[in-house]
Order: structure tokens, then sequence, then C-alpha cells
């Protein structure tokens, strides 16, 4: 199964140092790992054989495996959703390359910061001959200023910088550092290789998945493996107090204790990408898909009160008068997300997407306020007609204003011809 894309921005072999890379020695090795850890850590890779998923860079012929057969690297932006294992493959390829692995917090990164690991990596390199990989998480949120401070370093070769994403890099990373990467799109591992973590954590801690419990966790936790984790460890502490003769059993009941104090809060680009899901598959009168990606928002903890929020516009941008009654719909909706709120107003929501679904649809009054308000915008100083102004009083009348006259003079101002904003036939064909 083919699990991502590579992008290719600009291919760096750090040509200064020839990347040629050396054993870290020991002063640079990482401390024996604690035994309180938890257990995404104890569990975590330390060869790209252990590392799950993701084979077509990681094999002998991938990106990744032969940048680490060669010992010659390129500065690399991973790209994907949480708990994909992107952490994971920047300290595999740090280690198996022989470099220092130093990460660094992008939003604590300052420049003084940036130009003391320079000076760090340039150090380790001059006494060492040891290579620094600079890991970065969570990237696009550096300012342009901090993101600019890292140009030169990487241009240079004086570290390799290896960042991590969960938005998309081409929107949220400044261009010009995204154009020194190579961007590689890690997608979410699939049930098998899911099946495989939870085996290796049976195996570490001794517990079993009994009933479903192993199914549920794939069922609520995806491919983000750091969740199917997460999810296992909460898990094991509810059945460890259950234990009898050392052998602890996770139930499907655990798993769903522990699944309600765990977020699946959406990174801004799901929040968007699912939203502009729920509003394509009622524009299309897709009912069952624009129901499941509602449920998706709902169910990733996402505001009730934003999405009855789009659905309100939506009943007016995209029914309108087709059919007037989605509105009042609508608005009923959102009174009822401010005063019932989660889990019960799951409800009132799936009764206004279905209803919005099928509907039929109009563009017509949306279009025509877009087109007033352009034509508005050119036409701002133009004064308005006497006979529009109001009242006419008794002298304006002794004065030659004629009450009459109000009603057979065009509605727009004087030199503006009559525009069709609205377009009749636009409804009629829309509502077939």
């Amino acid at each position: 199964m083919f699990q991502g894309k590579i992008f290719h921005s600009c291919d760096l072999e750090c040509k200064g140092r020839g990347m040629s890379f050396k054993s870290s020695g020991s002063i640079f090795e990482e401390p024996a790992k604690k035994p309180e850890q938890p257990l995404a850590a104890r569990l975590r890779p330390k060869s790209l054989e252990e590392i799950i998923g993701h084979e077509e860079y990681l094999r002998a012929d991938g990106l990744i495996g032969s940048m680490v057969a060669s010992k010659r690297l390129s500065s690399l932006l991973f790209s994907g959703p949480p708990g994909v294992g992107k952490t994971s493959i920047a300290r595999v390829v740090a280690s198996q390359t022989g470099c220092r692995f130093v990460p660094l917090v992008a939003t604590s990164l300052g420049i003084k910061e940036i130009k003391a690991a320079s000076v760090d990596a340039e150090r380790s390199y001059q006494i060492q001959g040891i290579n620094t990989v600079i890991f970065i998480d969570e990237i696009h949120r550096l300012t342009k200023i901090q993101s600019d401070a890292l140009l030169f370093p990487v241009e240079e070769g004086t570290f390799i910088l290896i960042g991590a994403t969960t938005e998309n890099p081409w929107m949220e990373v400044s261009p010009a550092l995204l154009s020194r990467f190579l961007v590689v799109e890690l997608l979410p591992v699939g049930h098998a290789e899911v099946s495989e973590v939870l085996d290796r954590a049976m195996s570490l801690t001794g517990a079993a998945l009994v009933g479903g419990a192993a199914d549920l966790i794939q069922s609520t936790c995806g491919g983000d493996l750091r969740s199917v984790l997460n999810t296992f460890e909460g898990a094991l502490a509810l059945a460890s107090r259950r234990g009898r003769n050392g052998k602890i059993e996770i139930s499907e009941e655990d798993i769903r204790s522990i699944r309600k104090t765990i977020s699946n809060g959406l990174s801004v680009s799901e929040h968007y990408e699912m939203t502009s899901a729920l509003i394509k598959s009622m524009r299309a009168s897709d009912v069952n898909a624009a129901l499941y990606w509602l449920a998706r928002l709902l169910v990733s903890g996402e505001d009730p009160r934003f999405v009855a929020r789009r659905l309100l516009i939506f009943a007016s941008e995209d029914i309108g008068l087709a059919d007037s009654n989605a509105l009042a719909v609508a608005h009923a909706a959102m009174g009822a997300t401010e005063r019932i709120g989660m889990p019960e107003v799951r409800i009132n929501l799936g009764h206004c997407v279905a209803y919005l679904a099928f509907a039929p649809k109009s563009k017509a009054s949306y279009e025509a306020i877009d087109r007033a308000i352009h034509v508005a915008g050119r036409t701002m100083g133009w004064p308005v007609p006497e006979h529009l102004r109001g009242v006419v009083s008794e002298i304006e009348v002794t004065r030659g204003k004629s009450r009459a006259a109000r009603e057979i003079q065009s509605g727009f101002p004087k030199g503006l011809a009559e525009v069709e904003f609205f377009k009749l036939n636009h409804l009629d064909e829309s509502a077939e």
C-alpha cells in the first residue's frame, strides 16, 4: 500500500561538507532510557527496520533508506497528521548516519538559540568530525524572522535541518525555507500496521487485549500510532487493578473509559478540510456523506457553534430562495447549540444537515448581493436621488419637488443605468 508522496522542493546535498558521516562517539549518545518513560517512548524505534509503515521511503531503494545507506542527508520536511512517525524517523535517520540529534521547539526558538545551535554544530564537526541534525517539530509555527535565520546555516551545510508539521507546508511554511527542503508526505498507517504496534505493546507489557478492545482502538484512533499507544497505556492502568495471578486483560470497556479522556483535536488544516467536505457534500445533496463529515467534526471535538454558523451561512448561500424555510431550520439549529450543547445537540445538527442536503439549491440571492456590492463599491460617492431621500415637506413642494414624481423615477442614482442584479431565470433554473 502506497502511503505517501514526495515533493521535490530542493535536493540539498550540503556539499560544503560532503556529508560523510562518522560515528557520534560517547558524549553525544542518548542516555539510557528510564523505566518510567511513557509506553510510546519505550517502544520508539531504534532503526529503520523497526519503524512501522512508510515502506516506500524506508526500504533500501527508497528516499530515506538510500540516504541512510549512503550516509548523505538532505534537509527534510515531514508533513503529516499526528502520530505517523515524523519524530521517530528523524531520530533514527540521525542515529544511523552518526549525527548528533538536537531537538528544538519552534515556539521558543529565537535568533540567539539558532546562532548557538550553529556554533555548536560547527564546533562538533571541527573537533570530532560529527555532523548535527537540528529537528524542529511543528515548524510551521516559526515566524518569518526565525525562518530567515535558518536559511544561511542550512544553505551552507552547517547543520542538516529536519522539520515536522501537521499543517499543509505549502501554505504554512516560509517559501524561502520550504525551497531548501525535500518535502515528504507521511500518511496515516493502515489496519495491519496498527495491529503490529499493539502486538509490540502487549509483548512489552505482558497485557492482553480481549473482546473487541483491539477493534475499538483501531476504529477510534485511526492511523495515529501515538494515540494508539496512549490509549493502550491508559487502559492498561485501569486493567491492572483487576489483574489476577499476574495476568492483565484489557477490555473494551477499559478502552471506552480512556477514550473519553483523550482529545482527538483537529489541526487547523483538518478543521477546514472537514468543514469543506461537509459543505460540499450538502451542496451535492449527498446526505449520507454530509452526515458522516458532521459526525467526524463532532467526534473530533469541534465546537458545535462553529458548525451551526456554517450551516446558517449555507442555508442562504447555497439554498436561498429555492427553499426559504432552510434559513429558519438553520437558525433553529443555531439556537439549539446555545441552549442545549453536546452531546444532545448532535440530534439538532443532524436534522439540520439532512434538511439542507435534501433541499433544492439556488445561489440567485447570494450572487445578486455580490453583484450589487461590486457596483456599489464603484459608485460610493454618487448622491442618493432626491425622490428617494425621505418625506417631501410642504416647503420642498413649493420649491418644485413633487410627491408624485417619486413614483415614476428610477431607484438608482442619476447617471447609473438600472442593473439587473437578481436574475429570476437563475432562480427558476436552480429550483428545477
